[in-house]
């Protein structure tokens, strides 16, 4: 899934620190306060006249080297170890592979900072002993603010930039999507999920189906959101945006039909026909049947001229809604008015898939309904 990935310390930087702006007002800020550090220690030494005096560094240099070597370790060895083993129980394995074999930028300073107290320290008995205890002094101090920063982003990076990372580094948009559906699918099963981080990666994903047709056939990819529809159908999970679920909806199954993967269609009709009556107890009901499965499923198989068994199929499935919708208009859960709009709808879009044998049993459900519940005939 993560073959065609390839990752460079510039490539990580650019969206963790938003565009490549890691130079910003704060960090800005601390680089000031550093030179002025800076300043003020090359005058103490200066009025104090230890800077005359060579042999005064000799030590300095061995200590301070040292310490900073080793301070520098510890402060990429100990994060990175905390953020290993929460990314892998979090996201799994795969996320290791892509981010700890590519992270290389961390270690980039540490590999500067220890030949530059490698080679000051070859000046630590000389006349330059001075200049080579400011050339050290200066560059952990230098190097010190982005390699926090680094961490610090790395450390706090969320689901929702992981994806954006994910997505700017993927050639194949059915990797990157395969990724995010699988992230997806984590935040969906925490206990709070985030409303917002859940519909942000779901428009990245709607984002990158927009040319579908064009997409390679991806195995990984179907079977992750099928796994997702699942996951919201079994789980009891939070339901993300129906717009942006009813596109992502209508590309995936375009997607797999055209492609000839009528299992994995069913797979798909089956699922989020159930989720559809899920959401209609949050939302207006005639708007579910319509903008979450006429058009996404029905409309969708009709303009792509999909296979009648497939058509068949999801009239079948529309009709077990249609039943579902009529229990919960005898337990009041839906009004009348609703029901026969509903009734309207379906019958006004699949009136042209009369040659189908399901749709004799649709047309049954529909007029049994309509009689229930006493709906009138529309006025020309």
């Amino acid at each position: 899934m993560l073959s065609s990935i390839d990752i460079s310390h510039e490539d990580l930087l650019r969206p963790l620190y938003h565009g490549g702006a890691c130079l910003g007002r704060d960090i800005l800020l601390i680089y000031l306060a550093i030179i002025l550090v800076l300043v003020i220690s090359i005058v103490l030494f200066n009025v104090t006249g230890i800077s005359s005096d060579p042999m005064f560094f000799r030590w300095a240099i061995l200590y301070y080297g040292s310490a900073v070597v080793q301070a520098y370790a510890t402060i990429i060895a100990v994060p990175f170890t905390i953020w290993v083993i929460y990314m892998q129980s979090r996201y799994g394995y795969l996320m290791i592979r892509l981010f700890i074999n590519r992270v290389i930028y961390p270690f980039i300073i540490l590999g500067v900072i220890s030949i530059i107290t490698a080679l000051t320290m070859s000046f630590e008995e000389t006349s330059y002993a001075y200049y080579a205890f400011l050339v050290e002094y200066s560059a952990s101090l230098l190097l010190l603010p982005p390699i926090i920063l680094y961490i610090r982003e790395l450390m706090t990076m969320g689901p929702e930039k992981l994806v954006r990372i994910i997505r700017s580094l993927t050639r194949e948009p059915g990797e990157a999507v395969a990724t995010s559906l699988h992230i997806l699918r984590l935040v969906l099963m925490e206990e709070y999920p985030e409303e917002k981080v859940i519909n942000n990666i779901l428009k990245m994903i709607r984002e990158d189906l927009r040319n579908i047709e064009k997409i390679k056939l991806n195995p990984d990819t179907y079977h992750k959101f099928r796994d997702f529809l699942r996951a919201v159908v079994v789980e009891g999970t939070y339901l993300p945006d129906p717009r942006v679920l009813r596109d992502v909806m209508r590309s995936m199954l375009r997607w797999v039909v055209l492609n000839k993967k009528f299992s994995v269609a069913r797979a798909f009709i089956r699922y989020y026909t159930r989720i559809t009556l899920r959401y209609m107890d949050e939302i207006l009901p005639s708007f579910c049947v319509y903008n979450l499965y006429l058009e996404p499923v029905i409309n969708n198989l009709k303009s792509i001229k999909a296979r009648k068994s497939l058509l068949g199929y999801a009239l079948e499935q529309l009709s077990n809604m249609m039943r579902k919708v009529r229990v919960r208009g005898e337990h009041g859960d839906i009004s009348s008015y609703e029901i026969c709009n509903i009734a309207r709808l379906v019958e006004e879009n699949v009136a042209d898939l009369k040659d189908l044998k399901e749709h004799e049993k649709l047309h049954r459900i529909l007029n049994e309904i309509k009689g229930e519940f006493l709906c009138m005939p529309i006025q020309e």
